[in-house]
């Protein structure tokens, strides 16, 4: 299933969106590595050096609907990554899931958090999640920002850490 897009962000820039492929792997691994400590500890909640083997292939070999992922790059070069979202869902509770989004440092402030969001709660919505749950650090302002503007809800801060869950409306 290749579902590719071309998106205009809101920076004027053009970008392709589609699903993640098992052959993503060692890209995933290679934008992950020139990701900030300060981004890598700000997606992760952690200080990961890099992306190991299994990791890098846990997030790429998935089946698309309890696990779905979207990466973007340039139009003219589908092998540089420079943004991820992805939802896994929970198993107690499967019309809920995890979000997750990474933009390579270069690309912060331009949408392409907000594009992928967007294409990734369409196939959310088409696969029966009806709800987003999200952890970040609470200094994260960026996150923050997309996801309220997304409707988060439910936020809570406890000390470093802030979460919040987003209602996905069912496609009309």
């Amino acid at each position: 299933m290749d579902d590719a897009r071309e998106v205009r962000l809101r920076s004027g820039d053009l970008v392709r969106i589609r699903q993640i492929r098992d052959s993503d792997a060692y890209e995933l691994q290679r934008a992950f590595a020139l990701m900030s400590e300060v981004s890598q500890y700000s997606r992760f909640l952690t200080g990961t050096p890099r992306l190991t083997d299994s990791q890098a292939t846990y997030f790429t070999a998935i089946d698309h609907v309890g696990h779905e992922a979207y990466v973007a790059h340039s139009p003219d070069d589908e092998t540089y990554i420079i943004g991820v979202a992805r939802f896994i869902r929970y198993a107690s509770a499967p019309d809920e899931a995890e979000l997750a989004i990474t933009v390579a440092d270069f690309w912060h402030g331009r949408g392409l958090a907000t594009a992928l969001l967007r294409v990734l709660t369409e196939r959310a919505v088409a696969v029966g999640v009806k709800r987003f749950r999200a952890e970040m650090m609470a200094d994260n302002e960026a996150v923050l920002r997309l996801l309220r503007s997304a409707g988060m809800a439910d936020e809570t801060v406890s000390g470093e850490l802030a979460s919040g869950s987003i209602e996905l409306a069912p496609a009309d």
